[in-house]
């Protein structure tokens, strides 16, 4: 990945994402993924992970409404090579990290559709860790999903389980 793009996404750095958007930089670009060496950093992955990593909503919302619609479905459904959370999309990242406002902005609307079925390396689906992780209103984009909605957890759990023990 370009360091001056790591940087940005790291620093939620708009203005960077603007000018390098309105230059002419092929998909690979955008769609590149930090590795860490030698295990030195916690966060791995692309744009949207390392800005979920530092909590930077702003920069999210702006990656997802200015970057060509193919490219933000790549990044969402992109998990990361390496890192803490390896294999999780940026959306499972955001509900495990519990980074409430990344989490519901990479699940409103059609993005919901896009990841809803994505499960981690444990198979649990995004609403079962949105409940799990006390996250409703993550939760409640998911559930408004049109298509059939996995709602799996550990050991036969579903979400609405994990919801019920939380009321008791």
């Amino acid at each position: 990945m370009d360091e001056d793009l790591k940087k940005a996404a790291c620093d939620g750095n708009v203005n960077f994402l603007r000018t390098a958007i309105a230059s002419p930089k092929p998909q690979d670009y955008w769609l590149s993924r930090f590795i860490p060496t030698q295990g030195r950093e916690p966060c791995a992955g692309n744009i949207l992970h390392l800005a979920v990593w530092n909590n930077r909503k702003k920069f999210i919302t702006q990656a997802l409404s200015l970057l060509p619609d193919d490219v933000v479905q790549q990044l969402l459904t992109q998990r990361e090579t390496a890192g803490e959370l390896a294999t999780s999309t940026p959306a499972l990242l955001a509900i495990k990290k519990r980074r409430t406002g990344c989490a519901e902005i990479l699940t409103e609307g059609s993005r919901a559709e896009l990841i809803k079925n994505l499960l981690d390396d444990d198979g649990n689906s995004p609403l079962f860790l949105a409940v799990q992780n006390g996250l409703p209103t993550v939760a409640v984009n998911l559930l408004a999903c049109q298509a059939p909605l996995d709602g799996r957890g550990p050991g036969g759990l579903t979400a609405l389980h994990v919801w019920q023990i939380g009321r008791a």
